[in-house]
């Protein structure tokens, strides 16, 4: 799906409090670092000793339980320090609230807490029992031989032949509930699918959470290959109908494209990239660039070189070799030192297996060659998977497909503003309910 974004808070070390003042409880925040607004979330406990104790999760970023020192904490102050990255936060207690500063490396940087909202408050769609089905861990083998870990959900009075569904997830190292941000989508759909008579099989990425394997060394096609392995595990379970694959962004591709290889007997496909990968890419770079102060020759020139490593990384040159310098100088390139150092970077990532491979990928060729159902989504407000361009892709190779447009809808299918991933996680709605309705209809009919 998308890349986290990253912040310097991410370290500390134990917190221990030599007071005994009680401010147990989580306390949010929001810290404005380069106009990100990035939630941190305080953990304040008390030990059998008596003392604050504290951990400290940064949601944005899947962080959670890091610690810190708690150098001084009564009933109207608190001071923290985080000194693996030379950090510390000071906050007054006074009406409901700790207003505080968080200083770093010379920075002081504004940091006020309140009290956090309960789990249901702020992700009011997960699922909560009672359930009407069962459902029940277990582990199914990859081609490879790699033993993954997923959940397999069944109502508690399943129809004989009830369809069922294999969830696959977007990029980047995903749980079987695609969490992030403290949304769970998959189990939000599992729920609802479950609700409607719908058999679902959700599982870790390989290397993440239960499943075995190592993420890095994997790249598209290992993930193809372990989606075709969960669908065979559920067609092999007694009394499952018609079996298909349900995936969200890279995860939509890998259901259109093993669809044409006639593995799963439907696809739903919730903003597939299907457009070159190379083009996917550039366009998230563009919209990046875009928020920078930067002229337009400057994000022209950009992108330009961009443009060329990625080609360079697609023809498999290893991109410490790819003549950055040489392309700016030869082509008269106006690239701002800081912007260059960040660009580095991004064409450094071309050495890892999985970028490389979705650079790669051309996945028009194989769409047109689909003769099962498939009902494609994408929300119109998706900044990571361009909706117009994507499902027009699927409209002109496979013009029986059923598609759709959500207006108002991001990437994640939530009802959003600007549809900027720096929204999802204040963003209360995990998915939209109308897209739920849809994906149960549509494979109910099948």
């Amino acid at each position: 799906m998308y890349k986290f974004l990253r912040a310097s808070m991410l370290a500390a070390a134990l917190l221990s409090s030599l007071n005994s003042f009680a401010l147990d409880g989580a306390w949010r925040g929001k810290l404005d670092v380069n106009s990100v607004k990035l939630p941190l979330v305080f953990n304040f406990s008390t030990t059998q000793s008596g003392n604050t104790s504290c951990t400290l999760d940064s949601p944005m970023q899947g962080a959670k339980g890091l610690k810190a020192v708690v150098l001084y904490c009564d009933n109207d102050s608190v001071t923290l320090e985080i000194r693996s990255i030379r950090a510390s936060y000071t906050g007054k207690i006074a009406n409901g609230m700790i207003k505080g500063t968080l200083k770093q490396n010379g920075y002081k940087l504004p940091l006020d807490l309140t009290p956090e909202k309960s789990m249901g408050e702020r992700r009011p769609q997960t699922p909560r029992a009672p359930f009407p089905y069962r459902s029940t861990d277990t582990t199914f083998t990859a081609e490879d031989g790699t033993l993954l870990a997923g959940t397999l959900v069944i109502p508690d009075k399943p129809a004989k032949g009830s369809p069922a569904v294999v969830m696959v997830t977007g990029s980047g190292p995903q749980n079987r509930d695609e969490e992030l941000f403290e949304h769970k989508p998959f189990a939000v759909i599992a729920d609802a699918l479950a609700r409607q008579g719908i058999i679902s099989f959700r599982y870790d990425d390989r290397g993440t959470a239960k499943s075995q394997g190592d993420f890095k060394t994997a790249d598209f096609d290992t993930f193809k290959s372990d989606a075709k392995a969960a669908v065979r595990f559920v067609k092999s379970i007694k009394g499952i109908g018609r079996t298909g694959i349900l995936g969200h962004s890279e995860g939509g591709t890998i259901a259109l494209m093993l669809a044409s290889e006639k593995v799963p007997d439907f696809a739903v496909s919730l903003a597939a990239a299907t457009v070159d990968g190379k083009d996917i890419i550039m366009h998230q770079n563009e919209l990046a660039l875009g928020k920078l102060n930067l002229s337009n020759t400057q994000k022209s020139d950009a992108l330009k070189l961009l443009s060329m490593t990625f080609d360079d990384i697609i023809s498999g040159i290893n991109p410490s070799d790819i003549p950055v310098d040489k392309y700016i100088s030869d082509n008269r390139l106006d690239i701002p030192p800081y912007l260059l150092t960040s660009m580095r970077q991004s064409i450094a990532a071309g050495s890892n297996n999985h970028f490389r491979s979705l650079l790669s990928l051309k996945p028009a060729g194989s769409i047109r060659k689909i003769k099962r159902p498939v009902f494609a989504l994408n929300g119109s407000l998706d900044t990571q998977v361009n909706s117009t361009d994507n499902l027009a892709v699927i409209k002109k190779n496979m013009p029986k497909a059923v598609t759709k447009e959500y207006p108002g809808l991001n990437h994640l299918f939530q009802h959003a503003t600007t549809g900027e991933i720096t929204e999802y996680a204040d963003i209360t709605e995990t998915i939209s309910p109308e897209v739920l309705a849809d994906i149960c209809s549509f494979i109910r009919i099948l």
